[in-house]
């Protein structure tokens, strides 16, 4: 049986635009194959998200909890 991964996206205010169409709009969902995508989806938009949760076969997981790899700025 395939997993069904939906993650769901939730963007900081001032950063949604880039990334959305409606206005005011803050949360996006997308489908996707694998929990690798979503996580690599996490580290690309990092600096832009508020939270990020994947769905998998109707089990939300939140990834906000998760540790990601530092960004070359963030290292010291």
């Amino acid at each position: 049986m395939t997993e069904q991964i939906i993650a769901r996206f939730t963007f900081k205010p001032d950063r949604a635009a880039e990334f959305l169409f409606d206005e005011g709009q803050l949360v996006s969902e997308l489908q996707v194959d694998t929990v690798d995508e979503v996580m690599e989806y996490v580290m690309q938009f990092d600096d832009a998200l508020l939270d990020a949760s994947a769905i998998i076969n109707g089990q939300v997981i939140s990834l906000t909890d998760f540790p990601t790899i530092p960004s070359e700025e963030e290292e010291v």
